[in-house]
């Protein structure tokens, strides 16, 4: 069977609108919009907004045109939506266009695009917009309702019947008179040159050529009661009728009911004025009170308490056209075409585990116990509370084990009837899990303590080992270990990674086959095999199935799973797979049925947008609303033209956006960034706004992307802005501060300038003085070395002097012994002489004395000792005889001795006299140069 599509409502305080909502569409990016009793409903798939019209009356019918533009009929008023400059839709009435006659009209209820033609459907007039100007159709007897099949606008009279547009006129076509007076809701193509017509109170019908016949004449007594509003064709060939009583139905081309939702059956309320079919195959359903999502495209259903169905889903089994369901409430039992019916089977009332068929007997194990279906009650087999599962042996097929609270059971097959035989002694384990291997040999899993391989005795009436498995074994952990049944093998799950028992090692090593898919660290709660080889499984981090294809290999699908892994009973994990491959997952509230055989229409990408852009400085400012166009044409992407400049002061800037993906509840995640500031995605988060604050000037664009609960990644939304400088950061302020700085320079150049030139001047006054200073030094210099020079010179002359000095001294000692040593042999030679009688020896004796006084007398020594006199003395001697002419020899030589300053007894040697002439010499020569008496003579000579 199948149950509920997964559905989403919308109540209208949610999307703050109109509680009707009377016609929906949805344009190329996703986005969809409702016509709404409070105008046109937007919904992004994140926020709603409504738009309202001129007069602010009830949008009734909504369509939109190839390029985006969203026409709109409402109470008196027609036109449609565009956005501005800004991205947000306005309003314009076309209405306001026609002629004065044809301006007075009731409400536009249908309103379709042909094209570049649109038509406006009131209850007096169909107007047809060509874009340039309106062509008005009259109805000269009222107008019920209309409705474009196939590019042809049929219209129904009240007073005439179904008709169709021809030009400017209406037809009647052939047998429409029979929906004369009949009030006609929807009008479909069917097959061939078939329509399926739709009345609202009178049923539903099939039209060719004139020839009219009820659709499924079982069904009209229904459909008349139901009230049918309106009719869509699915792109399954199926039919979607919303009803007024109800609710909505889905019907096949046969008029056969597949599926019925209404109040408190998958949609809130039994009344349905609008439904759109999206691209994936989902229904949104405009309600008379809120709205709904139906993921009627999805291979997912719910079998719950919404259609009969209590309690948590544990286990399922399907036999024959009956569908056996074990909830913690009991056991429910469904037949094959009672349409959402489900009876308790008497005595099953409360937890139960297990439903499986053996040798013809269907089990189940409960929480009070083992028992055995038959009919619609169930028969108690055993005392022991707590029955888990049945093992049925390959070896004994007579025999069959049951796991309970604590340790094993044994059953045998007596006259077709499994009867409780004894329990085993020697294992006390809880055994939920267990499986038998190659070798006959039982293995139980617990959840927390470990594995155990348990080996019966051939008669199975006793245990005979018992062996434990855990860590010391291979596995990670002794906690969370399962064992199941795949491709022909026990695989062991547990905390990390998947199993197999290796007999030679009497260990436990990886699998290769879901460790090479799985990852070895990823921990498998549950799996199950089909009939196929498809292997269904629950984990961690992944859920789906390995498909196995033609070729005998394994496609992991998953995407499409993700969806119902919040739903699923996480208590004791479940996967039933039915005799036809039909695939029942255990969820908290009953079960998710998946149907193998429908695929999902995966191959459209959703979008992502950017629903608003505002800025945040002194209040919120919106820069943009959400819509791009280029002149008449809405379109997906930024033009240049809503590229913003935004002054500094606005460098705080907001973003809201959305993805337009709504099924699995919209469970959406984002990722986003803004270029020229960041440079890697964010992580994956469920916000729809981000906020960016004092951004530095400069061109940002920010990227954003959705990943929806399908694993499907959404196309890349991008906004592009650029933040303008601080005035004192512009163009114009650097080029103010270019000429500043150039003024500044050249004012600066020129202070440098006579600045330098101040210190040239300086410069060159300093060299100067250094230079003269120099000079100065250098004359001092060289006055102190020519002083130095003249002290030289002063010191060789004294030296000179010093050593004619010495010389003339030595010279005057010289002549001083000289003379004192011959006037010594002289005195000798008179003594001599005196005593001496001899004549000859007198004579010789007075001429030797003779000589004696001749030597001493001579002038020689002493023209020797004046040159060296004067020398010494500054020619004293030339000087003193030139100053004093009058002056003897004698009384100059006086005076050179006196300058020598000898003593009167040293000049008296020289002179040849005795001291007392010196004395007279003095006298006389004190006369000579009229010496004044109170001078000493002595003094004026060395001063001379």
């Amino acid at each position: 069977m199948s149950g509920l599509p997964f559905t989403r409502n919308f109540q209208s305080v949610e999307y703050n609108a109109g509680i009707q909502n009377w016609c929906i569409t949805q344009n190329r990016l996703g986005l969809v919009y409702i016509a709404n009793n409070f105008g046109l409903l937007e919904f992004d798939g994140d926020q709603w907004h409504v738009y309202g019209v001129k007069n602010g009356t009830k949008v009734r019918s909504v369509a939109i045109d190839a390029r985006g533009r969203i026409y709109v009929g409402g109470q008196g008023d027609f036109g449609y939506f565009f956005p501005d400059q800004y991205g947000k839709l306005q309003y314009t009435s076309l209405a306001d266009s026609l002629e004065k006659q044809f301006r007075n009209f009731d409400e536009t209820w249908s309103a379709y695009i042909d094209g570049d033609k649109a038509y406006f459907c009131t209850f007096s007039a169909i107007y047809v917009y060509d874009q340039h100007k309106f062509t008005v159709i009259q109805g000269p007897k009222g107008i019920d309702h209309s409705f474009l099949v196939n590019r042809q606008l049929y219209v129904n009279q009240p007073s005439e019947g179904l008709g169709m547009l021809e030009g400017a006129r209406i037809r009647l076509i052939k047998g429409g008179e029979n929906f004369k007076n009949r009030s006609i809701s929807s009008v479909l193509p069917l097959h061939d040159n078939h329509l399926l017509v739709a009345t609202s109170y009178d049923g539903v019908y099939t039209y060719n050529e004139g020839i009219l016949q009820p659709w499924n004449e079982s069904m009209q007594s229904f459909l008349k009661a139901s009230i049918v509003n309106c009719v869509i064709r699915l792109r399954n060939g199926n039919f979607a009728i919303g009803t007024q009583n109800n609710g909505l139905l889905v019907m096949n081309p046969e008029g056969n009911l597949l599926m019925q939702l209404t109040s408190g059956h998958g949609i809130e309320t039994s009344t349905v004025l609008s439904i759109y079919e999206d691209d994936l195959s989902n229904l949104w359903v405009g309600q008379n009170n809120g709205l709904a999502y139906v993921e009627s495209g999805s291979p997912f259903t719910f079998i719950n308490r919404q259609i009969g169905l209590p309690g948590s889903g544990y286990s399922a089994y399907l036999r024959n056209s009956q569908l056996y369901l074990g909830t913690n409430t009991g056991v429910y039992i469904h037949e094959k075409g009672d349409k959402f019916n489900f009876s308790l089977i008497e005595n099953t009332r409360g937890q139960v585990y297990h439903i499986s068929e053996y040798s013809g007997n269907l089990l189940i194990g409960h929480h009070n116990g083992a028992l055995r279906i038959e009919g619609k009650a169930g028969i108690r087999l055993s005392n022991e509370f707590g029955s888990w599962v049945f093992l049925p042996l390959k070896d004994h097929r007579t025999k069959l084990i049951e796991g309970v609270y604590s340790g094993l059971q044994v059953y045998d097959l007596v006259n077709g009837q499994w009867r409780f035989r004894k329990k085993l002694k020697g294992f006390d384990e809880s055994s939920r899990v267990m499986a038998e291997d190659p070798s006959g040999d039982i293995w139980v899993t617990h959840g927390y303590k470990g594995a155990y391989k348990i080996k019966l005795s051939n008669s199975l009436d006793s245990i005979e080992k018992v062996s434990f498995y855990g860590v010391d074994k291979g596995f990670p952990s002794n906690l969370l270990i399962n064992v199941f049944k795949v491709r022909n093998e026990l695989l062991f799950t547990s905390s990390s990674g998947v199993y197999k028992y290796d007999a030679a090692s009497d260990r436990f090593i990886p699998d290769d086959f879901f460790t090479s898919r799985l990852g070895k660290n990823d921990q498998v709660w549950f799996i199950r095999e089909d009939a196929l080889g498809n292997i269904y499984f629950v984990s961690r981090e992944h859920i789906g199935v390995f498909r196995k294809n033609a070729l005998g290999e394994y496609v992991l699908e998953e995407n499409v799973f993700n969806k119902i892994r919040k739903y699923l009973n996480d208590d004791l994990m479940n996967i039933a797979i039915l005799q036809n491959n039909d695939v029942l997952f255990g969820a908290k509230d009953g079960f998710i049925h998946y149907d193998p055989t429908m695929k999902d229409n995966r191959a459209l990408m959703f979008h992502t947008l950017i629903r608003r852009v505002g800025i945040t400085y002194n209040g919120d400012s919106t820069l943009f609303y959400g819509n791009y166009s280029t002149n008449d044409s809405i379109v997906s992407n930024q033009l240049h033209g809503y590229r913003p400049e935004l002054p500094y002061k606005n460098n705080s800037i907001h973003f809201a956006f959305a993805a337009t993906s709504y099924e699995g509840n919209a469970d959406l995640t984002y990722q986003y960034y803004l270029e020229n500031y960041e440079n890697n995605w964010s992580e994956w988060n469920s916000k729809t706004q981000k906020e960016y604050t004092n951004l530095k000037e400069g061109n940002y664009t920010f990227h954003v992307r959705a990943h929806n609960v399908n694993g499907e990644l959404s196309n890349e939304a991008t906004y592009t802005f650029t933040i303008l400088p601080p005035w004192y950061r512009s163009v114009w302020a650097y080029s103010f501060y270019g000429l500043s700085v150039m003024a500044l320079l050249f004012t600066g150049f020129n202070l440098l300038n006579r600045k330098y030139q101040r210190a040239q001047r300086l410069l060159e006054r300093k060299q100067q003085e250094q230079l003269n200073q120099k000079d100065t030094a250098l004359e001092m210099l060289s006055q102190q070395s020519q002083e130095e020079i003249t002290r030289l010179q002063n010191e060789k002359l004294e030296s000179e002097l010093q050593h004619m000095n010495n010389e003339l001294a030595t010279s005057t000692m010289h002549l001083l012994n000289k003379n004192e040593f011959i006037t010594g042999i002289k005195n000798q030679l008179a003594h001599i002489l005196k005593k001496n009688d001899n004549e000859e020896v007198k004579k010789e004796l007075a001429q030797i004395t003779r000589n004696i006084e001749q030597n001493i007398s001579a002038d020689a020594d002493w023209v020797h000792f004046q040159f060296h006199f004067d020398r010494v003395h500054g020619d004293f001697t030339n000087r003193f005889k030139a100053a004093f002419p009058a002056l003897s020899p004698q009384e100059v030589k006086l005076s050179a001795y006196l300058r020598m300053n000898l003593s009167s007894k040293e000049i008296a040697q020289l002179l040849n006299i005795s001291v007392r002439g010196v004395e007279i010499s003095r006298y006389r020569l004190r006369k000579k140069i009229q010496l004044d008496r109170n001078k000493n003579l002595q003094d004026f000579i060395l001063n001379f």
